[in-house]
């Protein structure tokens, strides 16, 4: 089973989890065989490696892990690694795929772009 986590950075406020849940309902609606969740660096719950264990639990075996981080700051670059490393040594028997950060597609920039000129 295939699994992909929406790895988000956290936040105190509940209302900040709203875009991501919607994004992972989005993600569910497309890919209804795929397990989906949402994974939070600091200051939210389930932790990565909380949901990651949630994920291998329930017989997921290949997770895509998604950075849901418009820069690419120290969390994507040094952090998020460091973390994923540890989760390929707790779970050999797991393929773990990393995607790039979201803000560095194309398709989201030109996204946000087009959002910004609408209208004029």
């Amino acid at each position: 089973m295939r699994a992909i986590v929406l790895f988000a950075h956290g936040s105190r406020d509940p209302l900040w989890h709203r875009p991501m849940q919607a994004v992972a309902t989005r993600v569910e609606q497309r890919l209804p065989r795929a397990r989906v969740a949402c994974a939070y660096l600091e200051l939210s719950s389930p932790s990565l490696d909380d949901a990651v264990q949630q994920l291998v639990d329930a017989g997921c075996t290949h997770v895509r892990v998604v950075p849901m981080f418009l820069g690419v700051g120290k969390h994507v670059r040094e952090d998020l690694p460091g973390m994923l490393q540890s989760l390929m040594n707790q779970h050999p028997l797991i393929v773990f795929e990393p995607l790039p950060a979201v803000g560095e597609h194309p398709d989201l920039l030109d996204l946000m772009a087009e959002i910004a000129v609408e209208g004029w």
